[in-house]
């Protein structure tokens, strides 16, 4: 048995046993309500997933697939870590990192994103979605980069065990409150091919180009769609859209898909998804970039109320956060150059293409 095949098997065992404590909680009338649905989640965790294949006579069949965990946490919150896709055989693998609001609960809804992505990328591709840090639950806990600062280093030692189970072109993808667990990921030392942000609130005060936290010839990829308050709040630091040495991929096209606002970049058929797809399977010469500013993004009839919200979140975030939490040293030595929070003059908001 492959160590692969085996940590597959050792996390399927593990739910295995937490399904049965718990339904012996719940047979005993001892179970609490987080209890019962707990049991809920680690029973659909443990459901195999129906999808199609071809057979030896190129039929198109139904199969069924047992879900495929690298690790799992059944207590507290609850951790995961799936892969959809052969991870042996795969040519470009994409580690997906959700943000805020995210629990054992709530883990379907990435995992089916990252598979989202697979698709999209097309054959020779394996994702992951990578739940392996504590998300914050809400706008006060999301306000404190303490999360990132405890998740960074754990992707970092991920995508380290990583390169041992595949020699794949690996992609990092991160979403919101994810894009800082990636940038600290990065900072720790984490390396992958390419790395793509979408929807950030920012890495850290003194990061405002992508040369601060990724290494050359890694290149970054980010995604801001229009009315996106998150990236707009800059609630963690400068907004990746606007680093001069980013690539900044278009969101909308000529499809009648649009993606606006924090939550669309994953739509089936949007230009938001596409242009992932293209970064993971690396037909880059494929990419769409955009230039706009957040100024054209929010020429709507909502514009004025969004940016006032942006303005309060970030000042929500300024109140909240620990002095500290932005003040660690640059791996390079790069941050005390410059003062907390002094971003490099710039002149315009989109990225030099």
């Amino acid at each position: 048995m492959s160590e692969l095949a085996s940590r597959y098997r050792e996390n399927h065992a593990r739910l295995l046993a937490a399904r049965q404590q718990l339904q012996q909680a719940v047979d005993a009338g001892t179970a609490t309500a987080h209890d019962r649905k707990r049991l809920e989640t680690v029973t659909e965790l443990l459901t195999p997933v129906k999808g199609t294949d071809v057979d030896a006579n190129g039929n198109v069949i139904e199969v069924e697939r047992p879900r495929q965990f690298l690790s799992v946490d059944p207590l507290g919150q609850g951790r995961a870590v799936e892969v959809h896709g052969d991870l042996e055989q795969a040519q470009n693998v994409a580690v997906l990192v959700p943000g805020m609001g995210n629990s054992l609960e709530t883990f379907r809804g990435q995992s089916d994103r990252a598979d989202l992505i697979r698709t999209e990328a097309g054959p020779g591709t394996a994702t992951i979605a990578w739940l392996d840090y504590d998300s914050p639950q809400g706008f006060v806990e999301a306000a404190s980069k303490q999360a990132a600062l405890d998740g960074g280093p754990r992707l970092a030692t991920f995508l380290t065990d990583l390169r041992e189970l595949t020699d794949a072109t690996t992609t990092l993808v991160g979403h919101s409150y994810g894009t800082d667990v990636v940038g600290q990921a990065l900072l720790n030392g984490g390396r992958a091919d390419r790395v793509v942000l979408t929807g950030s609130p920012g890495i850290t005060k003194y990061v405002d180009e992508a040369a601060d936290f990724v290494q050359l010839p890694t290149r970054l990829y980010v995604e801001r769609a229009p009315g996106d308050y998150v990236s707009y709040s800059e609630w963690h630091g400068p907004d990746p859209a606007t680093f001069p040495d980013a690539i900044r991929m278009a969101t909308n096209g000529d499809e009648a898909v649009s993606v606006h606002w924090h939550n669309e970049y994953y739509r089936v058929n949007s230009e938001a998804l596409r242009n992932i797809g293209r970064v993971v399977r690396g037909d880059l010469a494929s990419i769409t970039t955009t230039g706009t500013t957040r100024s054209q993004e929010t020429k709507l009839a909502w514009g004025t109320v969004l940016n006032k919200a942006a303005g309060v979140a970030h000042k929500v975030y300024d109140g909240l956060a620990p002095p500290s939490v932005d003040r660690a040293p640059h791996p390079t030595g790069r941050a005390t150059a410059r003062p907390t929070g002094a971003p490099r003059p710039r002149t315009t908001e989109g990225p030099r293409r």
